[in-house]
């Protein structure tokens, strides 16, 4: 919080220019151009066909918030924020490049008529829901695929030694297999299965497991219809948040009734801190609100999910930095 409430709306009203310049940079890779060495806005204007004087001014914005850096003679270097901003692990750039804010923009624009009808604003600025529009704008949903894979790399690393992972973990959902791929490097005694739909799979080159294929099967399927049976864990990581709560429990039946006496099932999601505390995943819940049907949940939302599943609550572990995610561990 800063000094006085109106600095802090002020602050708020800057930050609506910062992270719009900063999409502007992210879109033209300014961030990439510089990695090597510093260069000039003229030298950056020309090599990214832009107007020299405006990009100079929109740097020098954003140096004096720690978003690059000028030397003495003007030319530009990266900072650790702007690091973020490359086409490397852990990167944030396809989230907030322009061509993706238009489209959060374009949806935050409809929250007020969500906020008196209840609707989604997603499917009210575009028509169709959030992962159809991905399925139609190729270009837009490889970068949304290829962002989420970049951001969760380090955070996958941790999930994948917070719990004692064994026998056959079952990655429901689990996309190009980021997850599954961290849980095999850290755990030499498990096999994976990577279950996803059929187009997710298809190309074995791009998943991120498929170095490890010797010990992962790739399983297509739907996760509202079933999984895969005899797996001893079940993970579902930022898979529940995306439904209602209707659809939620619709996907823990089918991992229910796939489960052995001794598995376990593992829903790696964001869980809110009750009361008026500071959380994050307040932030997360507000924006998964204008993109799809789903929420994120308390730990008592998570009670009621998996009791209308016949299943049970064991505990439930808080995140391990990097990761935001707790664990819900639950079983029969």
């Amino acid at each position: 919080m800063t000094d006085s409430p109106s600095a802090f709306l002020g602050m708020l009203r800057t930050h609506l220019l910062l992270v719009r310049c900063i999409g502007m940079l992210a879109e033209l890779g300014i961030a990439d151009r510089v990695a090597t060495a510093p260069q000039t806005p003229d030298a950056l204007a020309t090599a990214c066909g832009v107007d020299a004087d405006a990009l100079m001014r929109i740097l020098r914005l954003l140096a004096a918030h720690g978003v690059f850096q000028a030397d003495d003679t003007g030319a530009y270097r990266n900072t650790p924020i702007s690091e973020l901003l490359r086409d490397v692990s852990g990167s944030q750039r396809d989230t907030l490049r322009t061509s993706w804010q238009d489209v959060i923009w374009d949806t935050y624009r409809q929250l007020p008529d969500a906020l008196r009808t209840g609707e989604t604003a997603f499917d009210k600025a575009f028509g169709q829901s959030f992962f159809e529009y991905l399925s139609a704008h190729q270009e837009i949903g490889a970068r949304f695929d290829s962002s989420m894979a970049l951001m969760s790399a380090p955070e996958n690393a941790a999930l994948a030694t917070t719990y004692p992972f064994h026998g056959t973990v079952v990655d429901v959902g689990g996309g190009r297999g980021g997850l599954i791929s961290a849980i095999l490097s850290a755990h030499a005694d498990v096999r994976g299965i990577l279950y996803d739909q059929p187009q997710v799979l298809q190309d074995e080159a791009k998943l991120l497991v498929a170095a490890q294929r010797d010990r992962c099967d790739l399983m297509p399927g739907d996760f509202f219809l079933s999984v895969p049976n005899d797996g001893d864990i079940y993970v579902l990581k930022r898979i529940l948040h995306d439904w209602s709560d209707r659809e939620a429990v619709r996907i823990l039946r089918a991992c229910r009734a796939a489960l052995k006496p001794t598995a376990r099932i593992l829903v790696m999601d964001a869980v809110i801190k009750p009361g008026n505390d500071p959380d994050p995943n307040k932030l997360l819940d507000v924006g998964i609100m204008a993109l799809t049907e789903g929420r994120e949940r308390t730990a008592a939302d998570f009670e009621r999910l998996f009791a209308a599943a016949d299943l049970k609550i064991a505990r439930v572990i808080p995140p391990t930095p990097p990761s935001p995610m707790s664990i819900v561990e639950g079983g029969l």
